[in-house]
């Protein structure tokens, strides 16, 4: 059911553009692969040139970007700046669940959510 992994973003009335990034339901069949592949890599480097670039400074300046990784579950926590973030949600349908962000801090942060689940199912093969 792979249609259910196109990431969304909804307006939210106040804070902006909030993304809906969901996870494969197997995703922790694929956390091990993933991790063989040398795929955390790939996420890692993308978030620090993220972070240094700021996409440009058109974001956020100069963010800090925190990824915490855990060997059964992969990456669950995805923190920019001081107190915004996600979370990995594993209640019903696996996904990242923000937490204080807005429309700049959001987009950083979905776009490294993004790129991990599409590592994530590279590592099928």
């Amino acid at each position: 059911m792979d249609f259910m992994l196109y990431p969304t973003f909804e307006i939210v009335e106040g804070r902006g553009l909030i993304p809906n990034v969901r996870l494969p339901r197997n995703y922790k069949e694929l956390v091990p692969r993933f991790y063989d592949q040398d795929r955390r890599k790939e996420i890692e480097e993308y978030a620090r040139m993220l972070e240094e670039t700021s996409m440009g400074g058109i974001l956020v300046k100069s963010p800090e970007i925190r990824l915490q990784w855990e060997d059964k579950r992969g990456l669950t926590n995805i923190s920019i700046g001081v107190s915004g973030g996600f979370d990995l949600n594993e209640s019903g349908w696996p996904s990242f669940q923000e937490h204080n962000l807005g429309t700049n801090t959001s987009l950083m942060g979905g776009s490294i959510a993004m790129k991990y689940v599409s590592e994530l199912m590279k590592s099928r093969k």
